[in-house]
């Protein structure tokens, strides 16, 4: 029942990346027209921090930033946060709760990065285990408590 990220985010995710020296305009338009809510912040193909709709409302919106003036750079959260592809799901919940992120880059065993997973999918696949877990205890009940008994002739007169 417990699966990996890889498992979650499948094979082929990609990593969307915003160079470091770009506005904060820049980056939202990104993550907009890309529909994702966090892009890997890069400085000559190094990921140095990350950009996400939290980072937005709470130092963007917040303290009133002039998104065409200011660079990413200046409201990204850093350090990054990973995990490889093969951890168990668990175990990035784990990390997105004790550091109250929303998103961490994931890593192949190269150190190449596969791209974001998000609490949202951990969530889901969280509610899928859980409905794998209560069907299986709901089969082996029934199958246990519901077992056809054989039946006895019935006595002739």
């Amino acid at each position: 029942m417990t699966k990996t990220i890889r498992e979650i985010i499948g094979e082929d995710r990609e990593l969307p990346v915003v160079d470091v020296a770009k506005s904060i305009r820049f980056a939202i338009d990104y993550m907009h027209d890309n529909k994702v809510g966090a892009v890997a912040i890069c400085n000559d193909g190094q990921i140095v921090g990350v950009f996400s709709e939290n980072d937005l409302l709470r130092r963007v919106v917040h303290e009133q930033v002039d998104p065409d003036k200011v660079t990413v750079q200046d409201v990204m959260t850093s350090p990054v946060y990973w995990i490889t592809v093969d951890e168990r799901y668990e175990v990035a919940k784990a990390i997105m709760v004790d550091k109250g992120l929303r998103h961490l880059v994931v890593m192949d065993k190269n150190s190449r990065c596969r791209g974001f997973i998000s609490s949202r999918e951990l969530l889901e696949a969280d509610l899928l285990d859980s409905r794998e877990l209560v069907n299986k205890l709901n089969d082996d009940y029934y199958e246990h408590q519901f077992k056809p008994q054989a039946m006895k002739p019935a006595r002739s007169t």
